[in-house]
């Protein structure tokens, strides 16, 4: 039983892993979104709502339980990958560490706004497909932001940041709806797992 649920986590964990892994990997990546009002938004800004996605998939495959595992388990990989390893992955990625007041932001603010979402997503679902996705991001895009850019120290007007990024996590959201719509066939609910 243990092992079946270790094996189960393998994927959903290297998924996270790999989306975390994006949001460091490219937060000086600029993307042109001027004209939809964003300004300074990086391809990093743009990997934290499809973390909070690759969170939902699980929750909808596996439960509220097997989430919150996945978002414990991808924490911990990269809390004793930047104390043991930082200088190993600085010389073979050749990218400047991130500030610690920056990544324990991130790392709280991820973290919190994963437990609300992996809560609210179960909770919402039901009998529209869209309901749990749809509440889950809502929740990510308030709590994530307000979690991060008061603690993170990168900028003097974290409260504007932390309206833009609410939106444009809020929005992207909505744009994951439609690969989400696609994936509900190839990632059903087990069995006591309600909704679509």
């Amino acid at each position: 039983m243990a092992a079946a649920a270790v094996l189960r986590l393998i994927v959903p964990v290297l998924v996270l892993l790999g989306c975390v892994s994006g949001v460091y990997l490219y937060r000086d990546t600029p993307v042109p979104l001027e004209s939809f009002g964003l300004q300074g938004i990086t391809a990093s800004h743009l990997f934290v709502p499809v973390s909070f996605f690759c969170v939902f998939m699980t929750n909808r495959r596996y439960g509220p339980a097997f989430a919150f595992a996945q978002v414990v388990i991808t924490s911990a990989i990269v809390v004793a990958m930047s104390l043991f390893g930082s200088d190993t992955v600085k010389t073979a990625l050749a990218v400047d560490p991130v500030p610690v007041r920056e990544a324990a932001a991130f790392g709280g603010a991820f973290f919190v706004a994963s437990f609300v979402s992996i809560v609210v997503f179960d909770a919402a679902r039901g009998a529209y497909w869209f309901t749990a996705p749809l509440f889950g991001f809502i929740s990510a895009a308030i709590v994530f932001p307000f979690a991060f850019f008061p603690f993170a120290g990168i900028s003097v007007s974290w409260l504007a940041d932390a309206v833009q990024f609410a939106g444009l996590v809020a929005g992207e959201g909505l744009l994951l709806l439609i690969p989400f719509f696609f994936l509900r066939r190839i990632i059903a609910p087990m069995s006591g797992f309600g909704g679509y």
